[in-house]
């Protein structure tokens, strides 16, 4: 047990603590009071205070003068607090009219009016209630808990800005890069095109000094015909003429002398828009904040919505989907080996990707580009401008169910009993199979989704129930249910929820991050994905063996 006046003391075994030892944050028991200077002091802050001449005189109480004063066995109960304006003075006055504690000198200028004015070491015993006092400190510890989880709240969206700031460096860069791509571009062409002019003139030129070595060779052998027929002047007069006639052919085409230029003249609309250009583009900012949703969904609409295409060989089996940055939404076709591209808002299919292998899950790794997870254990990227597009792949080493992409990384499932986690090149950074433990988490891993405002990873295990994982792979934490049977996809609201489907029981269960359920949809079939756009609050929920996807409008 803590000795008396030790700083370490508790709060409980101190009758009243020392004033000046308080304002070091050092908790001591007080053994006099002043009476002049209205303060506690424990006995080494005594000994300093009759140090000094100016307060040696001063009156000090202790315990002992209960007899000559009125006390027991205590000090005088007087505040200790001073005033936040005039810092001398203590707050020992208490005015009825404005229920506020004030010193002297505000009486003075603020409560001359007033007419209930109390002096509180006088009244202390009628103003002081203990309930009072106890209800106090816990709506105190309970403003304590709110301004707490006000700054943790604000630390997330710290860490979610620095985020988005790089994710807008790496969107400038990659803008920046896009920019050099086309420059290269039109430079080739550019050149190519200089190419091809040089090609048809160089051609022409050629042709004509063939010509002219022709017409040379042509003059020549006339000279030396016209030398060998001195002599015989029926033939020399037959090659004064010849090599007249010719003399008049070389001569015409010596005069068609012509200039050949190649000029480049740059297309000055092109420098002239690049150079009143401030930046590459509009940075905009938004503190756009979606209130936690803590009762449960209602669907407000729902529609069932065609997906089957004319060339599609089988019927649809949609094992995985995500929405798009505009609100479409990307479907994989697992029978059909097709990534489908759906406009929600006109029902429409805007355009389809055949695939080298069956799809099973579908991610979105930036605004233009999406990943695809295919059975024979490979991640196709695929781009998502006017026609959707395959570009690289990555060739795993391990199968590929589950996929979900955040800051650079892949969290994949084997549909086994392991999430592995990747960077975006392939590099495997994580491979997650027991906790601290050393128990196993998962025993037939699917869906996983990222929840990025709480840097949590949700895996719907077949077997298990909703896995949480941090963000590094640490397990946090397994959600069952007796009305969640085999869950398969799993996505959020991005207002505190999870919403997983099951499988079997074939539903769509609301999950809050107190883990307790909220809301049951029923799917009608056998459920395998199930995805969200919080921007028209809208919920996708695909089916393995069916033709038409459901889409939920939730209030």
């Amino acid at each position: 047990m803590a000795a008396k006046g030790d700083k370490n003391a508790s709060d409980e075994m101190i009758d009243t603590k020392c004033s000046v030892c308080a304002g070091k944050n050092i908790t001591r028991e007080a053994e006099k009071y002043c009476v002049e200077c209205q303060e506690y002091y424990c006995i080494p802050c005594t000994d300093t205070h009759k140090a000094f001449p100016a307060t040696r005189a001063h009156k000090l109480l202790d315990k002992a003068d209960s007899s000559t004063h009125g006390l027991r066995s205590s000090l005088p109960s007087f505040p200790t607090e001073r005033c936040p304006i005039h810092k001398a003075k203590l707050l020992v006055m208490f005015c009825k009219n404005h229920d506020e504690v004030v010193c002297a000198t505000c009486v003075a200028i603020n409560h001359r009016t007033c007419q209930d004015i109390l002096f509180i070491p006088d009244e202390v015993d009628n103003l002081y209630k203990q309930p009072v006092s106890d209800k106090t400190k816990k709506q105190l510890l309970a403003a304590k808990k709110d301004v707490g989880d006000i700054k943790k709240a604000k630390q997330q969206l710290l860490s979610d800005l620095k985020k988005q700031k790089r994710r807008a460096t790496d969107s400038i860069t990659k803008c920046r890069k896009e920019m050099e791509a086309e420059l290269k571009r039109l430079e080739t062409e550019s050149i190519k095109e200089v190419d091809t002019q040089y090609s048809s003139m160089e051609r022409d030129l050629q042709s004509e000094i063939k010509e002219a070595e022709q017409h040379s060779d042509d003059l020549e052998q006339f000279v030396a015909n016209l030398q060998m027929s001195k002599g015989n002047n029926a033939q020399e007069f037959v090659c004064v003429k010849t090599s007249q006639k010719k003399i008049l052919t070389a001569k015409r085409s010596s005069k068609t002398k012509k200039e050949v230029t190649i000029i480049f003249f740059a297309d000055m609309k092109i420098k002239n828009y690049i150079k009143q250009l401030k930046t590459l583009g509009q940075v905009s900012t938004a503190e756009t904040t979606y209130k936690p949703r803590t009762s449960a969904c209602k669907v407000k609409q729902k529609r069932d919505i065609d997906i089957k295409l004319k060339e599609d060989k089988y019927a649809c089996g949609i094992y995985g989907s995500c929405f798009t940055e505009d609100g479409s939404l990307l479907l994989a076709d697992f029978y059909n080996n097709k990534l489908k591209h759906l406009d929600v808002s006109t029902d429409t299919m805007v355009d389809q990707l055949d695939l080298e292998e069956a799809p099973i899950a579908v991610c979105l790794t930036s605004k233009q580009e999406a990943a695809v997870s295919l059975r024979n254990a490979t991640i196709q990227f695929v781009s998502l401008g006017d026609k959707v597009a395959t570009t690289r792949k990555l060739k795993m080493d391990h199968f590929c169910y589950g996929l979900a992409f955040n800051d650079g990384k892949f969290f994949i499932s084997d549909e086994s009993k392991t999430v592995y986690i990747h960077d975006i090149n392939g590099t495997m950074l994580h491979k997650i199979t027991t906790d601290k433990s050393g128990n196993p988490i998962f025993s037939n891993s699917r869906h996983i989704n990222v929840n990025t405002n709480r840097d949590c990873v949700y895996v719907a295990d077949n077997s298990q129930g909703v896995i949480s994982l941090d963000i590094q792979g640490n397990y946090l934490s397994t959600f069952t249910n007796p009305d969640l049977a085999q869950p398969q996809g799993v996505c959020t609201d991005e207002k505190g929820n999870i919403l997983v489907c099951g499988y079997v029981s074939s539903n769509i269960v609301q999950i809050s991050e107190d883990s307790k359920t909220k809301f049951i949809i029923k799917a009608e079939q056998r459920p395998s994905s199930v995805c969200f756009d919080p921007h028209q609050n809208k919920l996708a929920v695909t089916l393995e063996y069916s033709n038409t996807i459901k889409v939920y409008e939730l209030e």
